[in-house]
């Protein structure tokens, strides 16, 4: 009985930090750009994106990971989703290797 009340504080916990930070972020007005490093999404949204992506476009894969790989000829989503792959790949593994071995060798008290 003790962990599901310990669990219940901790998920009531968790609501009410989640429901307060949103009624701050809604409380909150301003008009600054929050998009001004992604010229794109202020000027006309999803539409523009694509433009600014060169989303049209077509490419192969053949041409992406083939042989002679030239990234530089590929359209600008392809080159964005390329590195955004690469990204989650890194992310992955730092969360399913490295994060977890270090979480483990601290609570071991291999490392200090």
């Amino acid at each position: 009985m003790r962990s599901f009340r310990t669990a219940a504080v901790a998920g009531i916990a968790a609501i009410a930090l989640s429901m307060g930070s949103t009624t701050i972020a809604s409380a909150e007005e301003s008009e600054q750009n929050l998009s001004s490093g992604f010229s794109a999404l202020s000027s006309g949204g999803a539409a523009a994106v694509g433009e600014d992506w060169d989303a049209d476009q077509p490419a192969t894969g053949e041409e992406i990971f083939g042989e002679e790989e030239s990234r530089d000829e590929q359209p600008a989503w392809v080159q964005n989703m390329y590195d955004l792959t690469w990204i989650g790949g890194i992310a992955s593994l730092l969360g399913m290797i490295v994060f977890p071995a270090y979480n483990y060798l601290v609570y071991t008290g291999v490392i200090k």
